[in-house]
């Protein structure tokens, strides 16, 4: 189909409208979510599922909603907290949105989610997705939305030819997904939109067989449903090398805490340092300095760097990251948190839980849970 034949006729959208509902009404998940239409429930849901599949982010919603029930709850919480119930998740930035958004919602509109589309997208983190599942989910207000799943099932129904990310296909899309939502119960539409995408028009071998729709898709008709959506190739991640120290004392392990700002602001990690390729954390020294030297800098604490004892990969963004672990033990000093760093502690292996970290520390907190002992086996003399 060209950029510019016509996409959807009335008759067309009457049919999807309502084939579409009719499919969900049988074949929707039972979704914590859906249970009502709180507003904050679904503020909630929706910055935990940004690029995070279903699965992932129902036991994180269980837990966050338990220990902040309300959105006041969430404004009054200290974002240490918040992030720790949030690890694990990912995409942190939305944390500490969800977490600016309460208190916005608190200071501003008296603790209720506002039910206009101007004051939702002034709130931190809420774009103009999420602001239409907001408006159609929780108050059932007409609003179009485009996120994954629906920009994919559209551009198999249109047969949409270009990539699917460029200006021109996602002004097209917003104005077909604008023209789709219907005057009547329009949340309900919207979340069928949505789990058509997720459970029968997926990436990869979509069933059209079990699609309801089915007949009304132009990929289909044409053959294409395979090879739409289009979309630019990626560039190959930018590969990354890193250091840490496990730095042991009387037992306990250093750790330090990243001050406001950047990718892993308020988490905790072990003194790391970037030895090589693009710098994605903001690390620092780079490879001006080797790693005892660079503990020294990050930390005030002198130290005897051992062995390589383990070793991981991770990605952050654009970037491949392998980072090193060696043991260290540390020999003298104050501690002094370099630049960047608000804090630094001595922390027993049994208690690193306690504390928030990044995906990578976390997974290398726990590797030391499991080896007790492994931090401790440097030599401090020749």
């Amino acid at each position: 189909m060209s950029a510019d034949a016509p996409d959807l006729d009335p008759l067309k959208v009457e049919r999807i409208r309502r084939r579409l509902v009719e499919w969900y009404q049988d074949a929707g998940r039972d979704l914590p979510w859906r249970a009502d239409r709180d507003p904050y429930r679904v503020l909630v849901s929706e910055m935990m599922l940004v690029q995070t599949t279903v699965t992932a982010v129902v036991p994180y919603f269980e837990r966050f909603l338990k220990r902040f029930p309300t959105v006041a709850a969430l404004a009054e919480a200290d974002e240490t907290e918040v992030l720790k119930q949030w690890e694990g998740l990912g995409y942190y930035r939305r944390a500490r949105q969800l977490h600016a958004a309460a208190r916005a919602i608190v200071a501003d509109h008296g603790g209720r989610l506002p039910d206009d589309l101007e004051s939702l997208r002034a709130l931190p983190g809420v774009g103009r997705y999420m602001a239409g599942a907001i408006l159609s989910f929780a108050f059932n207000q007409r609003a179009p939305i485009l996120e994954a799943n629906t920009q994919r099932v559209l551009a198999r129904w249109i047969a949409l030819g270009e990539d699917i990310k460029s200006t021109r296909s996602q002004a097209r899309l917003w104005d077909a997904a604008e023209r789709l939502v219907p005057d009547q119960d329009p949340g309900t539409f919207n979340q069928a939109f949505m789990e058509l995408g997720a459970l029968v028009c997926t990436p990869r071998t979509p069933s059209c067989l079990f699609c309801p729709v089915s007949g009304d898709c132009d990929a289909r008709r044409l053959g294409l449903q395979e090879t739409i959506p289009v979309m630019a190739l990626k560039p190959p991640p930018l590969e990354v090398a890193e250091q840490c120290a496990l730095v042991e004392r009387d037992g306990r392990l250093l750790i330090l805490q990243r001050g406001a700002g950047g990718l892993w602001a308020g988490f905790w990690e072990f003194p790391t340092i970037h030895c090589s390729g693009a710098d994605p954390g903001g690390r620092a020294f780079g490879q001006s300095v080797d790693l005892a030297e660079g503990v020294r800098r990050l930390t005030g604490v002198t130290v005897k760097i051992g062995p390589l004892v383990h070793s991981l990969r991770y990605s952050v963004t654009k970037h491949r990251v392998r980072l090193e672990a060696y043991n260290a033990v540390g020999l003298s000093g104050s501690l002094t948190p370099g630049e960047g760093f608000v804090q630094a502690l001595w922390v027993s292996p049994e208690h690193l839980g306690d504390y928030p970290f990044g995906s990578a520390g976390r997974r290398l907190a726990s590797w030391v849970c499991r080896h007790p002992g492994a931090a401790e086996d440097a030599a401090v003399g020749d």
